[in-house]
Order: structure tokens, then sequence, then C-alpha cells
């Protein structure tokens, strides 16, 4: 790759359930935004990071951990959701389930849009790049929404969601929707740009991609192997995302 090295391990700690994956993974973030006086942090929406963010709200809460100095970006957004859906943003399921619990300021939180996303990475660039990025990956390897295939120097962009994504996607909605087929992410080259990524996994639907990271071989088909080339990137595995890796 013309503009990233494949220079660091990545580390790797394992745990032996989601409880405890999410215990240490909140601890490490709560103690983050403590520890700096304006951090950056990048978040991702979906059903692996919502116990998550529940626990931070309650750790933040309970030690006075304030948020009201964080600046925070999203890693996607739905295009074109059915306004009778809109509860299945990401939008809204961060304002559910972190921003409403916690003194975060929402006018310092963000979310890639058809208005700005071609713009998007400039806005993080500006204010430092992002500190610290907590991401989740697919049962295809996809990491924000960049699914297979996705070129390795994309920043935020519209993309397409496969249809097994879909289908993926449909069994944590509370009722059958029509899934979006288009989602605006920042890109692989907006991810490796970050200054520290934590990677969160749990359940055998992620045991394929997680092994195929510690191969230790790029391919475009798993994008969860472009994290390879990041300097500085954590992944924390419950056994069942861990039962693929060889020993």
């Amino acid at each position: 790759m013309p503009f990233f090295r494949k220079t660091n391990v990545i580390k790797f700690i394992p745990c032996i359930n989601s409880e405890e994956m999410t215990d240490k993974v909140s601890t490490v973030v709560c103690d983050f935004v403590h520890q700096n006086k304006r951090p950056v942090l990048g978040f991702s929406a979906g059903i692996t990071v919502k116990p998550l963010y529940e626990r931070m709200a309650l750790k933040a809460k309970k030690n006075k951990i304030s948020f009201t100095n964080v600046i925070s970006f999203n890693t996607d957004e739905y295009i074109d959701i059915d306004k009778r859906y809109k509860k299945y943003s990401k939008t809204n399921f961060m304002n559910n389930f972190l921003f409403s619990r916690i003194d975060i300021n929402l006018e310092n939180t963000h979310f890639p849009s058809l208005d700005n996303y071609k713009i998007y990475d400039k806005q993080i660039q500006t204010l430092g790049g992002i500190d610290l990025l907590i991401l989740s990956v697919g049962p295809n390897g996809y990491i924000a929404f960049n699914e297979p295939d996705t070129k390795f120097n994309t920043t935020t962009h519209i993309g397409k969601l496969e249809n097994n994504t879909r289908t993926y996607l449909m069994n944590f909605f509370d009722e059958k929707i029509n899934v979006p087929t288009e989602i605006i992410t920042m890109g692989i080259k907006s991810i490796l740009n970050v200054k520290k990524i934590i990677l969160l996994a749990d359940g055998h639907t992620k045991a394929a991609p997680i092994s195929k990271l510690f191969e230790g071989k790029y391919s475009s088909i798993w994008p969860i192997t472009s994290l390879l080339y990041h300097k500085d990137v954590t992944v924390y595995a419950d056994i069942e995302a861990c039962r693929l890796m060889q020993s």
C-alpha cells in the first residue's frame, strides 16, 4: 500500500464473554476521556457496542467522569431510511444508548450525511483527527460499512450494502423493515487515519473475520484485514469470536 505500512502487531485481548469484554473496554474508554482535556472520539453503532455504551454511561455517572469536552464522529449512517423507522437510524441509536445518558454536548456530536460526507474527513482533521475509534466487525469482515472489495484509499463515501449484510441487519430490528440499500460510511483510509482503534467482536458470526485478521495477510475481500496497516489496534473478542483462531 502506498501510504500505509504494515509494521505493527495488533494487540489481542481475549475475553470469556461479551460482559467481560464490555467491562474492560468501558473502563479503557472512560479512563481515556478522564485523562484527556478535549478528546475526539469515533463511534460505531450496532448490537455489539450497545452494551458497551450502556456500561460507559453507568461508569461515567458512578465515577463522575464528564463528557462535556468530548467531540465525537460516528462512522456511518443509513441513507433514505423510511420515516416510519427513523428509530433505527444510527443517530437515534447513539442518542438512546449513550448521548442521552451522559453530559456530552450534542452540538459536538457528528454523523456523516448527504450534506457533509464530502467534507467529513476534513472536518475531522481540522480538529486534529480522531484520538480513539471504537469499531465492531460484520460477519463478512466489514468495518464501519466498508463491504468486501472496498478500495483501500476510500474516504467517507456512499456505499452499497450487500444483500447478506442487509439480511444480517434485519435480525436486530424489532420488526421487519426494508433495510436501506445504501449507507454513508467512513472509508478505509478514514479509519486508518485515526490515532488509536479498539475493535470489539462477539459471537460465532465474527469468528471468520477475526481469524482472517490474525492470519496477518491483507485481502480486499476481508476489509477488517486493512487494520494490519494501522499502528495502534487493540482487539477485544469473546470465546465464540476466537474459535477459529489458530493456537
